[in-house]
C-alpha cells in the first residue's frame, strides 16, 4: 500500500517497540519513528498521504498544537493520538477537542498493535481514495476550464473565418476580372507588346494569388471543420484525415522547413470509423509536438512521417520523427495532465493528456517509443480498433 505513517514521541524505548511491532503488521507502508516535532511537520510540508501517530503529551508541548502546526501545511493528513494518562481517555472533552481537531481516535497505552495497524491501514485507504478523487475532480475542473477556453476560440475562430471569407470572396473575383480582361484584350489586339505584359507580368501574378486564395481556402475550411462537434463517429478516409492535418500544421512545418511525408501502407484499410475531428486533433497535437522538439534542435534534415499499417481489426498510425529524444523525466511524464516543458504561451500540458483520453474512448491506445543508439526516430505509436462504437 502506498503512504507513509509517522510514529511521533518523546520516549525512545516506545518508538523501537512502535519500530518493530508496525512493520511487521504494515510491512507494504513506509514508517518513520521520531521524537522530533519538526521532522513531523517538515514530513507534511511534502504534501503526500500520510498518518500521524503522536503521543498527546510531548514534553513542554500537546500533541495538538504540534497537529495544529501539521495541519496548516498539509491536507493530506490523518492523526490517531495516543496517551499514557487514562485521565486523559476518561475526560469526554479532552475527546470531543481531539474528534473536533480532526482525529481518528485516541488510544491509550499500552498500544495494541495489531488495532492502531488496522486503524492506519483503513484510514490510509480512505485518504488515498480521497486524495485520487480531489486530484480527479482538480483534472476534470481544469479540462472542463479548458474546454470552455476552446469553445471560445472556436467562437472567435467561426467569427475571423467569417470576417475573412467576405473580402477573399471579392479578391478572389477581381482575380478572375483579370483573366476574363486578358481573354478579352486577346480578341482585340495581336500587338506583342501588350500581350507580353499580360503574359510576363499580369497573369503570372494573378496564377500566383489565385494560389494563395486557394490555400486560405483550404485553410478557413479545415478551421471549421476542427471547432465542428463530431456527435457521432463515421466512416473516414486516411488521405482527407491527414491533408486535414497538413493544413492545421501547414505553417510551422514550413516554418521550421520540416519534410512531411504520409504512407499508407497496401496491406492498411484506406478508412476507418471514428469521430473525425477527434482523430484530427489527437495526430494534430501529436505533429505540433514534435515540431516543437525540433525547434531546439540543430539537425539539418528534419523528418516528420505518419505511417498507417493495420488489418480488419486493427488500424496502427505512427507518428515518427528524427529530432531529439525525449528526456527522462519528460518520457516518464508525458501523458500527465498540465506537465508541459513549453512556456505558458506555447502550451497548457493537456494535449497528449486529452489525447490518450479521446483514444480511450475509442477503445485505442497510444504509446511512445523513444529515440536510441538502436532507434533513430522518436515514435507515438496509436492503436485503434476497425470497430468503435461510438
Amino acid at each position: 500500500m502506498k503512504g507513509t505513517y509517522c510514529v511521533l514521541d518523546d520516549e525512545q524505548d516506545f518508538l523501537a517497540v512502535a519500530a518493530g511491532a508496525l512493520k511487521k503488521y504494515l510491512p507494504d507502508m513506509k514508517g518513520v519513528f521520531t521524537t522530533d516535532p519538526e521532522e513531523a511537520v517538515n514530513l507534511a510540508r511534502k504534501d503526500e498521504p500520510i498518518i500521524f501517530i503522536i503521543d498527546i503529551v510531548l514534553g513542554g508541548k500537546t500533541g495538538m498544537e504540534i497537529y495544529q502546526r501539521i495541519s496548516a501545511v498539509s491536507k493530506k493528513e490523518r492523526v490517531i493520538f495516543i496517551t499514557g494518562d487514562e485521565n486523559f481517555v476518561n475526560d469526554e472533552n479532552i475527546r470531543n477537542q481531539i474528534l473536533l481537531e480532526g482525529s481518528i481516535d485516541l488510544m491509550e497505552k499500552p498500544v495494541k498493535w495489531h488495532e492502531l495497524a488496522i486503524k492506519v491501514k483503513n484510514n490510509m485507504q480512505l485518504l488515498l481514495y480521497q486524495c485520487n478523487l480531489e486530484d480527479i475532480i482538480t483534472e476534470r475542473t481544469q479540462q472542463l476550464i479548458h474546454s470552455d477556453r476552446l469553445a471560445t476560440v472556436g467562437t472567435m475562430v467561426s467569427s475571423i473565418v467569417h470576417e475573412i471569407s467576405s473580402p477573399l470572396t471579392f479578391i478572389k473575383a477581381n482575380q478572375e476580372m483579370c483573366r476574363y480582361a486578358y481573354d478579352k484584350v486577346k480578341k482585340v489586339t495581336d500587338n506583342k507588346d501588350v500581350l507580353s505584359v499580360f503574359d510576363n507580368l499580369i497573369l503570372p501574378s494573378v496564377e500566383e494569388s489565385m494560389k494563395g486564395i486557394e490555400r486560405i481556402e483550404e485553410l478557413l475550411q479545415s478551421f471549421r471543420r476542427f471547432y465542428r462537434r463530431d456527435d457521432t463517429a463515421s466512416e473516414v478516409d486516411f488521405s482527407e484525415l491527414f491533408a486535414e492535418v497538413k493544413n492545421l500544421t501547414f505553417y510551422n512545418i514550413k516554418h521550421n522547413n520540416i519534410n512531411f511525408s504520409v504512407e499508407i501502407s497496401k496491406s492498411a484499410p484506406k478508412k476507418i470509423i471514428c469521430k473525425k475531428q477527434e482523430l484530427i486533433q489527437v495526430v494534430t497535437n501529436i505533429v505540433n509536438n514534435a515540431v516543437d522538439a525540433f525547434e531546439e534542435t540543430e539537425i539539418k534534415q528534419k523528418e516528420l512521417k505518419i505511417s498507417v499499417s493495420g488489418d480488419n481489426f486493427l488500424t496502427n498510425i505512427v507518428v515518427s520523427n528524427n529530432g531529439p529524444a525525449i528526456p527522462k523525466d519528460v518520457f516518464d511524464r508525458m501523458f500527465e495532465p498540465f506537465f508541459t516543458t513549453k512556456k505558458a504561451e506555447k502550451g497548457t500540458g493537456l494535449g497528449l493528456a486529452i489525447s490518450r483520453q479521446i483514444l480511450k474512448f475509442m477503445g485505442g491506445t497510444i504509446y511512445v517509443e523513444n529515440k536510441s543508439a538502436k532507434h533513430p526516430t522518436v515514435d507515438f505509436i496509436i492503436t485503434i480498433p476497425m470497430t468503435y462504437n461510438a
